[in-house]
């Protein structure tokens, strides 16, 4: 149900946006980000690589709160939306973000005050209520207590024990239930922050840095995943699938593996299955490999041409969760985390993105993320690796650790 019952927003002009229309997405946020108050701690942020001619934006505050769980809640939270946004005098978005278990609830938010470049070349609006100041430009985001960064990891005893014996176990599953193929574990650390960590900052290091993937911030979590759960835009369907990950130094064996081949194979047919079963045939391309500044993974795009016949909403709930996060088939691996993982994900590896009233809209996985508390110094930081029977516990933590890196790069 919505946050508020008022849906008047209305689209104006930036002033001095012309300069902003040409920038790439990780630049515009750079610029328009000094825009944003300096009491803002949770921004909504979605930035896309250059070559997928997207919205670039920036939020902050709750204008409405669509919130729905369970089989079909994204598309309940869109439904809800649509008829919210048909009341306004604005064209607005709504950025979303939902757990990876479907039994709890997520969000789509349309922010109080959202600054959308709608592409490339647009010019930059400010989507606001009537009557609310332009955004006015501050020098510096302020830090209530100023100075150097110190980063405490929480102790977890036994971490690196639980998780031997959680591979060791979903392994055993695997060889019990050969119909079982993959399982996919998650892990996390937390660390503690001598100051409140600058949120919008960190989205803005994520985007410079990993220009090739969605950045993204939504209620505290902020990422930067480059794993594309759904783009439908214009009835044409596309997704990245990812599966397989090396350090760059090793990032060759990838296509000589079979472990991390047949790991990628049954990710992709998590996709294609869903859209065979609904009559939509499907073009893949790959597997080949995307090379990111720390690691290196198996990727395959799937596109497709859907018409007018479904929407984005509906398709995020169709595929989530995939094989990448979750495991073949779906189910079995679902309830095989559930017994051995010992980890709330909350909105790690669920889906995140944004919707538009039509029903396009663009959706990573939540990944290479951390989820701030609130005040900003206590950050979760969680990555996932995918379990065959033939995984190394040592070589997944291993793995894990470097999908950390992504996010803990930026982190000052």
């Amino acid at each position: 149900m919505p946050a508020t019952e008022t849906s008047s927003l209305v689209s104006r002009e930036l002033p001095g946006s012309r300069p902003l229309s040409g920038l790439t997405g990780e630049v515009w946020l750079a610029r328009v980000i000094q825009l944003l108050p300096s009491e803002v701690e949770r921004p909504w942020v979605w930035i896309s690589p250059e070559s997928d001619d997207a919205p670039a934006i920036l939020g902050w505050g709750e204008a409405a709160r669509f919130s729905a769980s369970g089989p079909g809640g994204v598309e309940r939270a869109w439904q809800d939306f649509r008829d919210w946004a048909h009341r306004a005098s604005a064209d607005p978005l709504a950025l979303g973000s939902f757990p990876f278990s479907r039994r709890l609830p997520g969000d789509l938010v349309v922010p109080e005050v959202t600054l959308l470049r709608r592409a490339r070349g647009r010019r930059t609006e400010v989507l606001a209520t009537p009557g609310t100041p332009m955004p006015r430009p501050h020098s510096q985001r302020s830090q209530p207590d100023a100075g150097p960064l110190t980063l405490t990891d929480l102790p977890h005893p036994g971490a690196e024990q639980a998780w031997d014996e959680a591979v060791r176990a979903a392994v055993g599953a695997l060889d019990a239930d050969t119909a079982v193929q993959k399982v996919v574990l998650a892990r996390s650390v937390e660390l503690s922050a001598s100051r409140p960590i600058d949120q919008a900052a960190v989205a803005a290091a994520l985007a410079t840095r990993f220009t090739g993937c969605w950045t993204f911030a939504h209620d505290g979590l902020v990422g930067s995943t480059p794993e594309l759960l759904v783009d439908l835009r214009g009835g044409r369907f596309r997704s990245r699938v990812l599966a397989g990950t090396r350090k760059p130094a090793w990032s060759e064996e990838l296509l000589d593996d079979p472990k991390e081949q047949r790991e990628h194979q049954l990710a992709v047919a998590s996709v294609t299955d869903v859209l065979a079963a609904d009559g939509i045939p499907a073009q893949v391309n790959g597997p080949f490999l995307l090379r990111l500044p720390n690691v290196t993974h198996l990727a395959t795009d799937i596109t497709a041409e859907v018409g007018g016949r479904i929407d984005a909403a509906r398709m995020v709930d169709l595929l989530h969760p995939t094989a990448a996060v979750c495991g073949t088939p779906r189910e079995d691996a679902s309830r095989i985390i559930d017994r051995i993982e010992g980890l709330d994900r909350g909105r790690f590896s669920g889906p995140v993105g944004w919707m538009s009233a039509d029903g396009s809209g663009q959706w990573g996985i939540g990944l290479r993320c951390g989820q701030f508390s609130p005040g900003s110094q206590h950050i979760q930081v969680f990555a996932g690796a995918g379990i065959m029977p033939s995984s190394d516990p040592a070589k997944e933590w291993l793995e894990t650790g470097a999908k950390m890196e992504a996010f803990l790069s930026v982190l000052s």
